[in-house]
């Protein structure tokens, strides 16, 4: 597998299927108590164990800053900008090949049988 281009957007990331093959974007969101992470590429979705690790990551730092009297977003590495931890953690996790899933679009065309 070639080495994929790790985009980190500000905006919604494009439809997966308007991304080149070797684009990946990751879209942050957070708001409140809440952490939207949104990872497109085209044809493939993020897999189950790397969507846990991610969620881990988020929960063991939020538990470690819990006293600490800062926003969320800033106490996780999130905000204002994705930290240099973060971005490596991201880059090294969605490099690796078992990170992704083959995505099969509904077309509307199948039937159930």
């Amino acid at each position: 597998m070639k080495k994929l281009k790790i985009e980190y957007v500000q905006r919604p990331p494009r439809q997966a299927d308007d991304l080149p093959d070797d684009v990946v974007e990751v879209h942050l969101n957070v708001s409140g108590r809440k952490v939207d992470l949104i990872i497109g590429r085209h044809g493939f979705m993020v897999s189950d164990p790397v969507i846990g690790a991610i969620r881990q990551r988020i929960q063991t730092i939020a538990e470690a800053t819990v006293g600490k009297d800062r926003p969320l977003a800033e106490r996780l590495g999130l905000s204002p900008v994705l930290s240099p931890d973060w971005r490596e953690f991201l880059d090294n996790l969605l490099q690796q090949c078992d990170s992704w899933a083959f995505f099969v679009p509904i077309t509307g065309r199948e039937r159930p049988s």
